[in-house]
């Protein structure tokens, strides 16, 4: 029987530090005119110096995570600014620089598992989110409280993984991240009880991507941060379950309420270890089926063996598969991309190696996405979680598929698809809205490009 596993990969750090140059004295500015700009390791001063000429920018002084803050001349436009940038061979990255309010709306969250750090440190952390290749949240969250539904209120995300840490039942404890009001009934298809603690912590980690709480003054923000969890344990402690397992979570979430699930889960074959699509599974795609015949879409990974023929098209618009992006905007080196790609979000990563793609560079590693987990055995230590090298963070499609979750809450709260629209209606939208990638169109790479909450939210296609 093909063995199940979490769709996640440790991280590799990647903090592209910049070449020395000469700050510039700081001077009251406006934001709108400012970008954020992150330089190669290899670039030399004077190739650091020419792409700030060309760009009419100025250096300002330090940023987060190694990237400079700069400050554009009279007549410049920082997405005017930010675009000459990246077509130098100097800047691995760079965008303008990004406030992240929505109506009145500036969340405390520090960017660190503690209260001690710096109020609103999350946005220089979370990328995914607020980065020139993030979903755009900031103004996502903008169009959701003007509509009255702000941050997905009111609908219920079913994570059908290895559980949640949602509940202090020693040995287990509820994540600080993790807001008790926002969580309801699962249960465990694991141990066939009601109580899915999460014993691997990645279940948690999806969680948060989807909906970790904002404004209580620590930790990250989810893309859906008023939504509802439902914890649905499928798989150990080890990340492993079976295709009937995962079967029978995905149709007991649907019939106790869920409005969308995430199954950040990806199917190999037990003796060759060869990825497949995770609809091979004929119980999995029984209840996918079934899930999309009470209106319930089904958001998966598409995996993490580098498969250039996974995702299927199997299930069609039944089922949302999303493949993993990294901070340049460019497909993770991990990711399956095949004819049933959907779109990308971000996960995190070193770019794939597409000779054909200029922005693509595998040298590059981008940053991962954050989230605050524990790592077993230690199940009441939470932190931002670090690999086996100790490098903070994950990188997955794992991690790339709670973004599109969290973007459907935000879409089915706000009503702007109507109070019950179908798993066909909410993937057209998606898709519609990306930001195209790699080659004009849809591609097996990329599906329709990289998912844009903010537009979603709009109805206008991204840029």
């Amino acid at each position: 029987m093909p063995r199940l596993r979490p769709s996640l990969i440790p991280l590799l750090l990647a903090v592209v530090t910049g070449s020395a140059v000469a700050a510039q004295p700081a001077t009251a500015a406006d934001p709108s005119r400012e970008v954020v700009a992150r330089f190669r390791a290899s670039a030399t001063p004077a190739q650091v110096a020419r792409a700030l000429r060309d760009a009419g920018a100025v250096d300002a002084g330090p940023a987060p995570q190694g990237a400079r803050l700069l400050r554009l001349r009279p007549g410049r436009s920082a997405q005017g600014a930010s675009d000459r940038l990246l077509a130098t061979n100097a800047v691995a990255d760079a965008g303008p620089r990004l406030v992240a309010r929505a109506s009145g709306f500036t969340p405390n969250d520090t960017g660190l598992a503690g209260r001690s750090g710096t109020a609103g440190g999350w946005a220089a952390q979370e990328w995914d989110l607020t980065g020139p290749f993030g979903i755009h949240a900031p103004e996502a969250w903008a169009a959701a409280a003007r509509l009255g539904h702000p941050g997905g209120r009111g609908v219920t995300v079913g994570i059908v993984d290895t559980g949640i840490a949602y509940s202090d039942r020693p040995p287990y404890r509820r994540s600080p991240d993790i807001a008790p009001a926002r969580l309801v009934r699962g249960y465990d298809f694991v141990d066939n009880d009601p109580y899915p603690n999460d014993r691997n912590g990645h279940g948690t980690f999806v969680a948060g991507v989807v909906a970790a709480a904002a404004d209580n003054g620590y930790g990250m923000i989810g893309v859906a941060y008023q939504a509802k969890l439902m914890p649905v344990r499928v798989l150990d402690g080890d990340g492993a379950g079976t295709g009937t397992r995962i079967a029978r979570g995905l149709r007991w979430a649907v019939d106790h309420g869920a409005n969308v699930l995430n199954v950040s889960i990806e199917l190999y074959d037990r003796l060759t270890l060869q990825a497949q699509s995770m609809t091979t599974d004929p119980a999995i795609r029984d209840a996918v089926r079934y899930a999309a015949r009470h209106n319930v879409l089904v958001v998966a990974a598409s995996g993490n063996s580098s498969s250039q023929s996974v995702p299927s098209t199997r299930l069609g618009s039944d089922i949302l598969y999303v493949g993993g992006s990294t901070e340049h905007g460019c497909l993770g080196d991990y990711s399956n991309h095949g004819p049933g790609l959907d779109l990308v979000a971000p996960g995190g990563g070193r770019d794939a190696d597409f000779p054909d793609d200029p922005r693509c560079n595998q040298t590059q590693r981008g940053r991962n996405v954050l989230q605050v987990s524990f790592k077993r055995p230690d199940f009441g230590r939470f932190q931002l979680v670090r690999d086996s090298s100790g490098r903070p963070g994950f990188k997955g499609t794992s991690m790339a598929a709670p973004h599109a979750t969290g973007v459907v809450a935000l879409l089915l709260a706000s009503g702007v698809l109507g109070s019950h629209p179908t798993p066909q209606a909410i993937q057209a939208r998606l898709r519609a809205t990306a930001q195209d990638l790699g080659a004009p169109g849809p591609d097996a790479r990329y599906g329709a490009g990289l998912l844009n909450a903010a537009a979603a939210l709009s109805g206008v296609p991204a840029r």
